[in-house]
């Protein structure tokens, strides 16, 4: 499924229903959802907050696909500002709230959330290539564990 997302933040909450609709005819888990979710919500929310500095209005794809039983891949591409979400390093968590550095913990609820992320710049666009692990409504059913 491929979207075409401005860079509005009402956008969000268009792309997040439509994602909840791909995820029940899919037969993935509610708590899959909720990380896929969780990932969009903070991967897009910071493409429209950073990624065009000029202000104007751009146009961004996000792509959701289930390649078989046990992965959602999504694919988010803009031609904004280069970006690089995995050069950054892990916020130290260990650290109080007061002494961290702001910024980085969406991306690291990203990284933890998901088996696989990888980044490129190629043409002028960012593309990020995010694979997260899915379990089937009926294998959830019943158990706490997260797989």
């Amino acid at each position: 499924m491929l979207f075409e997302i401005k860079n509005k933040i009402d956008e969000i909450t268009y792309l997040c229903d439509t994602v909840k609709a791909y995820c029940n005819s899919n037969d993935i888990s509610d708590e899959k959802y909720h990380d896929i979710v969780l990932i969009l919500d903070e991967m897009v929310t910071n493409i429209i907050m950073y990624a065009y500095p000029d202000g104007g209005e751009h146009v961004f794809s996000v792509e959701i696909e289930k390649t078989n039983d046990s992965y959602v891949n999504i694919t988010i591409t803009d031609n904004g500002i280069a970006f690089d979400p995995l050069a950054k390093d892990d916020p130290i968590t260990s650290l109080d709230i007061e002494e961290r550095e702001i910024g980085g913990l969406g991306i690291f609820l990203v990284k933890q959330l998901s088996e696989c992320i990888e980044y490129s710049r190629i043409d002028d666009h960012n593309k990020l290539n995010i694979k997260v692990a899915i379990v089937k409504k009926e294998e959830n059913h019943g158990s706490q564990e997260r797989k």
